[in-house]
């Protein structure tokens, strides 16, 4: 008993000691005898200039408090005149009893009117950063801040009406409030601040509130019930714009390389996207998966929403609704999509694809768009047709660029689809793109009434993009196909279209004039419009036996029974040396040139009436009449004449060719007649 009391009185007197050493530094010691000397010091240690304009008040117990009034900490040289950071205010405790056994265990920290101006110069150093010195930092005695490793015990943190600067960047109105700080304790927090992006930029506005768990001796970190949200301003007059990002529960493990993410939604205006992800490996070599959602939205309701004015399309309904769903993982140099389903108004998009080389930005698909009207999405048609301008050097060089680095390796499926007035359905393609070159191989399709094969090459290794075209056209009805492709009715017929082409350049003019390949064509029971034949041959006929013209109008077109006809293509220029239109009682040959820049046309065409004809009879040569025809004008607008010199020229040759036969029939009958 008289040990026990001994040492109650021994421990009583040393905190006795050790309380009137507290009070007596209280009352001998003013912080503020001591201002110069800590300047210099700061000056010595960082190379900064230190103003303590203020009062600053010292309390010992039950805490060690101090209290400071406006401070500033100056900047580096080079950086301007203005102060790196300065305060209005700063308090700040230390607990004594934790110190007499070797803990560190802060209290309550305040800090009011921060404003921190982080700067970089030409060089790229930033006014933060310490100036490399000789001397080394200081190290750490063991035991006076915990367990190594651990976060220092503090009892909470304030910050208020402060502001942050990062060169245009500003976060201003900052204020912030940490719970109790301890290791692997849940700490409450709450913050908000303004953004502005700079001049004539952005806007966000921030509240958010969250429990931080961080657990620094097993690298375990969690956040949870996390919820940020605010608004977003362009600046420009329009409403802004809410957002909010919020999660669950986000943990980060180091020591097992682990990450997950629960229930993560992100609202931006009218847009809502929730995912779920998880991690691991997280700092080796980081893998990465998870799954999707983009709940239902109107684009053109985004858009207004971010003061961006919607398109104007052909059809004002389109741009209605678009969501999209599936997974993801990122790992290994890739990223991928798998499970996609996206819609975009009426169309469905499914399938997969990702970039399957970060490094090269390498790029593969496989993907089904079940039906697709890309004329709904286009401008509306002008009444005034405007000729489309010519690509300028810089769109040349830009899409050649593209084309150059393009790595792409994928297939495509498409049900429906409109482009440009063509309609095609079950499209298949398969698309390859690597060092320069981009093939499309094969590429198939159903169109009106037959079918597509084809394969297109552009290589772009050279000064100037090269590109070749393979195609087959089987059974088509090559009149419906032209009103809706090319807005023409100049034929129609059902059959075959080949073409072999090659071209450079990357459009417009420059590319007809560098065409070059073979072309054919094999149709069955069609019709050339804009042009009767019959009624130009029934003319000449005319006034060839000095008739009168006959009677009625031109109906405006030749019907045939076959065409059929090919053309070689050089610079531009496509010339016709096969040309053959046959019917039952007309046959139609002929050769000439189109020039596919300026669509004129030359053509000499001969048209034969041939037994059966109307007005024809048994009796005869095979062929009744040779009608020389010249086809002139453009693609668009043909003219069709009787080659009068021609034809004048033929008929004396038959008429001589009669007179000739009449001759020697005389003298062989005259002969017979003398041998008898």
């Amino acid at each position: 008993m008289r040990i026990a009391k001994l040492v109650g009185i021994v421990l009583g007197a040393i905190v006795a000691v050790f309380v009137i050493a507290l009070l007596a530094v209280r009352l001998l010691v003013d912080p503020n005898d001591y201002k110069e000397r800590i300047v210099r010091a700061v000056r010595e240690s960082t190379g900064r200039d230190l103003a303590l304009p203020g009062t600053i008040k010292l309390s010992v117990f039950p805490s060690i408090a101090l209290d400071l009034g406006p401070a500033s900490l100056g900047n580096l040289p080079g950086f301007g005149d203005e102060p790196f950071a300065s305060v209005q205010h700063a308090a700040l405790q230390v607990r004594v009893l934790p110190l007499l056994h070797k803990r560190l265990e802060v209290g309550h920290v305040a800090v009011d009117g921060l404003d921190l101006r982080l700067q970089k110069n030409a060089a790229g150093q930033g006014n933060w950063e310490q100036p490399k010195s000789g001397n080394p930092t200081p190290e750490s005695s063991p035991g006076t801040s915990g367990t190594p490793g651990t976060l220092p015990d503090v009892a909470g943190i304030e910050v208020s009406n402060s502001r942050i600067s990062y060169q245009d960047m500003v976060l201003d109105h900052v204020s912030l409030n940490v719970g109790r700080l301890a290791n692997a304790a849940q700490v409450p927090v709450k913050v908000n601040f303004d953004l502005s992006t700079g001049p004539g930029g952005r806007t966000i506005v921030v509240a958010g509130q969250f429990a931080l768990t961080l657990d620094t001796l097993a690298k375990r970190y969690q956040l949870a019930a996390m919820t940020l949200q605010g608004t977003i301003s362009s600046g420009q007059g329009a409403a802004p714009v809410s957002w909010k990002l919020a999660a669950s529960k986000l943990d980060v493990d180091l020591g097992a390389q682990t990450l997950g993410v629960q229930n993560l939604a992100a609202q931006f205006g009218a847009a809502k996207l929730t995912m779920d992800l998880t991690g691991s490996k997280v700092i080796d070599a980081p893998s990465i998966s998870g799954s999707f959602r983009l709940d239902p939205v109107s684009p053109r309701e985004l858009m207004s929403q971010l003061a961006i004015t919607p398109p104007v399309t052909r059809d004002p309904k389109v741009l209605a609704k678009l969501a999209a769903s599936g997974g993801f993982n990122y790992g290994s140099n890739q990223l991928a999509l798998s499970k996609l389903d996206a819609q975009l108004d009426d169309s469905h998009l499914s399938g997969s694809a990702g970039i399957t080389d970060l490094t090269a930005k390498a790029i593969g698909f496989d993907l089904t768009l079940d039906q697709i009207d890309v004329d709904r999405y286009r401008s509306p048609a002008s009444t005034k047709p405007q000729p489309a301008p010519a690509p300028t050097a810089a769109q040349n060089k830009s899409s050649g660029d593209v084309l150059k680095s393009l790595q792409m390796d994928g297939t495509f499926t498409v049900g429906l689809a409109s482009v440009a007035g063509l309609h095609v359905s079950d499209v298949q393609l398969a698309l390859k793109a690597k060092d320069g070159v981009t093939n499309l191989a094969p590429v198939t399709a159903k169109l009106y009434g037959g079918q597509y094969a084809g394969s297109i090459t552009l290589d772009d290794r050279g000064p100037v993009l090269a590109s070749k075209l393979e195609q087959t056209l089987t059974a088509v009805d090559v009149a419906q196909l032209l009103k809706d492709f090319a807005k023409s009715q100049r034929l129609a017929g059902k059959g075959t279209i080949t073409t072999s082409l090659t071209a450079r350049g990357s459009g417009g003019d420059e590319v007809l004039k560098s065409l070059n390949g073979h072309v054919a064509l094999n149709l069955d029971n069609g019709a050339v419009e804009g042009m009767d034949l019959w009624y130009e041959i029934n003319r000449a006929m005319a006034l060839v036996q000095k008739q009168a013209a006959p009677a009625g109008a031109s109906s405006g077109r030749t019907s045939f029974d076959s065409f059929k006809a090919s053309a070689d293509i050089v610079n531009g220029v496509a010339t016709t040396k096969d040309l053959l239109i046959a019917s039952q009682n007309l046959k139609i040959t002929g050769q000439g040139s189109t020039n596919l820049v300026t669509e004129a046309i030359n053509y000499d065409v001969k048209a034969s009436v041939l037994q059966g004809a109307p007005g024809a009879t048994k009796a005869g040569a095979a062929s009744l009449a040779d009608i020389p025809l010249a086809v002139g004008g453009t693609m668009s607008s043909p003219a069709v004449r009787v080659d009068l010199q021609a034809l004048l020229k033929s008929q004396l040759q038959q008429q001589l060719n009669q007179h000739k036969d009449q001759i020697k029939q005389q003298l062989q009958n005259k002969l017979q007649d003398l041998l008898k």
